[in-house]
């Protein structure tokens, strides 16, 4: 008996229609890139239940005959191409005849079609994939696909998807992304009975982009075109200034054909370079015509993966297309980010130091004195100690003027000054004489680090120190942020939540409400409670420590982008990040002036803490400069 079988029609086209349509968004996708073959000017998309329950897409093109209706339910049918040669030079969007009868095996679909010369429509009643019933109806031109129970009889792909806003929102972005590809189609969005797409088709991407984002949004947005041998480009993209949370805002764009291309992500990119920060994409659009044959559109089941002949001529025509429309609209200066040279100094470590013995003076201690220092001069020969600032104000500008140079008179005799005896002699750092082999020691000498002396503040951010005979750099907000840290850290495991008196209304994308709900749990844990307030907004209702509403719209920003990472952080990352906030809002911030004494708390704080040389988010706290390094800097041999 063979061992090799051949698979019933049912089992074969379930396993076909697991490639083709995944989730409720790939059925949407299929059949209305249909309707766009089919030379609609106008597409009405209706879901429910995030189209698990109900899909209808509607269009007003070419329509079908009975005939045409009946063969378009079958695999591999097709009126968009006729032989192998044709795959090469494809125009539209569909050519493997798999998206009806894949969408049909795994739902209760209808099909109502009637073309614009017919008197009388057809409808085509299915279930599982077999028609059940074909009979004629009065229809308006055009088609009109409604499924129904979408995976019915695959309840293992059923199981797998996620929630109705997500689902939903999957649907909502695909069907915006086609109504960019195609302005001069008016596209329409119903979910749920409520309409949160509308786009007028008067072939104006401009107006599209209005229609989606917002008019805000389209004035932030900035043209792009450009030319190559046989490609052309065209589209909008965002100033630097307008990011997004994650990719799902960049649209792109070839024949009409709304793909994923890593080629033209990485040379957008590449452009943007240093304009951007960590976190965050700009908003874009674009564009391509190229020859059909140029691209090969058959190397995914879904079609989302396109390859191109030549690739590095579209990195270079996207790159120099996008680069040459962010420097036409600015100057240099306020797009570019300024470029700091390195004078080679060093970052401390964890080994220069050991924090648990540093210790923080105002002077050096156990140093030679020659005779000038406050202990040992006679205070007579230095005058009174000057006025402190306070008091000096309080004494007029006549005071100042009154007073008199200090008398320099170092206690060191005059007949040892002007003899060759060289009064540095006793503190000259000879070599001992050896007479005999040093023997070990009974004990070993603890080694006495360093103290660090704060010398002052450099333009009301950085703390100068001396360490030994290095020189040290401390960035006065880094190190009050890990100081900060360090304690929120000691705290129990969940932020504690304060009640907002008046709560925030904070505005994010549609898409991202659905995130932040199916996160809900893991966000109130970070000290954070919200509510939906609106399609595109929501309430905060407490949030940690005091935050303001612009802090607040900052936080649940970074919230959002770390949940559309590809790694979804895990609840101990969110909770490092919210913690690290926090540390950064409340502290000191560059301006701030510090007195000794203060910059004296906050060293001594921070060589206390579990990780002095960095801050929550990694930049270093500390920059040393040692003597060869200083004398390089001013060209010394």
């Amino acid at each position: 008996m063979a061992v090799i079988h051949i698979l019933d029609e049912v089992t074969a086209n379930q396993i076909a229609a697991g490639e083709v349509v995944e989730r409720p968004v790939n059925a949407v996708k299929e059949l209305v890139e249909n309707a766009v073959d089919a030379s609609a000017s106008s597409i009405e998309v209706e879901i429910a239940d995030g189209g698990m329950t109900y899909i209808r897409v509607t269009d007003d093109g070419c329509g079908m005959t009975e005939e045409d209706a009946k063969l378009s339910v079958i695999r591999h049918a097709t009126s968009k191409i006729s032989s192998v040669d044709n795959i090469y030079h494809i125009a539209s969007l569909g050519f493997r005849g798999e998206a009806l009868p894949s969408i049909a095996s795994v739902s209760r679909a209808t099909i109502t079609t009637r073309r614009s010369e017919d008197n009388e429509g057809t409808v085509l009643e299915m279930t599982g994939g077999e028609i059940t019933e074909v009979k004629p109806a009065g229809a308006p031109a055009g088609t009109t696909v409604e499924v129904r129970d979408l995976f019915y009889n695959v309840p293992a792909r059923k199981k797998f998807l996620k929630s109705e806003r997500t689902e939903s929102s999957r649907i909502n972005s695909m069907v915006g992304k086609l109504a960019l590809a195609n302005p001069d189609i008016a596209f329409r969005l119903i979910n749920n009975g409520r309409t949160v797409i509308e786009t007028p088709g008067n072939g104006r991407l401009m107006d599209v982009v209005s229609a989606l984002y917002g008019t805000k949004t389209a004035g932030e947005m900035l043209p792009v075109e450009e030319e190559g041998e046989h490609i052309a480009l065209e589209g909008l993209i965002s100033k630097p200034s307008l990011l997004k949370s994650s990719r799902q805002y960049q649209t792109i764009i070839i024949n009409r054909r709304v793909v994923d291309s890593a080629v033209v992500s990485k040379a957008v990119d590449n452009a943007y370079h240093s304009l951007l920060p960590k976190n965050g994409y700009p908003l874009m659009v674009l564009s391509f015509q190229v020859p059909p044959e140029s691209i090969d559109v058959n190397v995914h089941p879904q079609k989302r993966e396109i390859k191109f002949s030549d690739e590095q001529s579209v990195f270079r025509l996207v790159y120099h297309g996008v680069l040459g429309t962010l420097t036409s609209q600015s100057t240099a200066d306020t797009i570019a980010r300024e470029m700091i040279h390195d004078p080679g100094h060093e970052v401390v470590k964890e080994h220069d130091f050991n924090p648990g013995s540093i210790r923080v003076e105002d002077k050096p201690l156990g140093k030679p004195d020659i005779g000038l220092s406050e202990e040992t001069r006679p205070k007579s020969s230095w005058g009174e100690p000057s006025p402190s600032y306070e008091e000096s104000r309080g004494q007029g500008a006549d005071h100042f003027g009154e007073r008199r140079a200090p008398s320099f008179a170092p206690d060191t005799e005059e007949k040892d000054l002007f003899t060759n005896h060289s009064v540095f002699d006793e503190y000259r750092k000879e070599e001992p004489k050896r007479e005999h082999l040093e023997t070990d020691p009974l004990f070993e000498e603890e080694k006495q680090e360093d103290p660090v002396i704060p010398l002052g503040q450099v333009s009301d951010c950085f703390i100068l120190c001396q360490h030994g005979k290095d020189l040290l750099i401390i960035d006065q907000h880094a190190a009050h942020e890990r100081v900060r840290y360090d304690h929120l850290a000691e705290r129990a495991e969940g932020i504690p939540v304060q009640e907002i008196l008046i709560p925030y209304l904070i505005h994010v994308d549609s898409g991202d409400v659905n995130l932040l709900e199916d996160h809900r749990a893991d966000i109130e844990k970070l000290g954070i409670t919200f509510e939906q307030a609106g399609p595109d907004v929501i309430r905060i209702t407490g949030s940690p420590e005091d935050l303001s509403a612009a802090e607040m719209e900052r936080v649940m920003g970074d919230i959002v982008k770390a949940y559309h990472e590809k790694d979804v952080p895990s609840p101990e990352t969110m909770r490092h990040r919210m913690m690290a906030y926090a540390a950064c809002r409340g502290a000191i911030k560059r301006g701030d002036p510090l007195n000794i004494r203060q910059m004296k708390e906050l060293i001594r704080d921070l060589f206390h803490t579990s990780r002095p040389f960095v801050c929550p988010h990694g930049r270093p706290t500390i920059v040393k400069f040692t003597p060869v390094e200083l004398g390089r800097l001013f060209k010394r041999p």
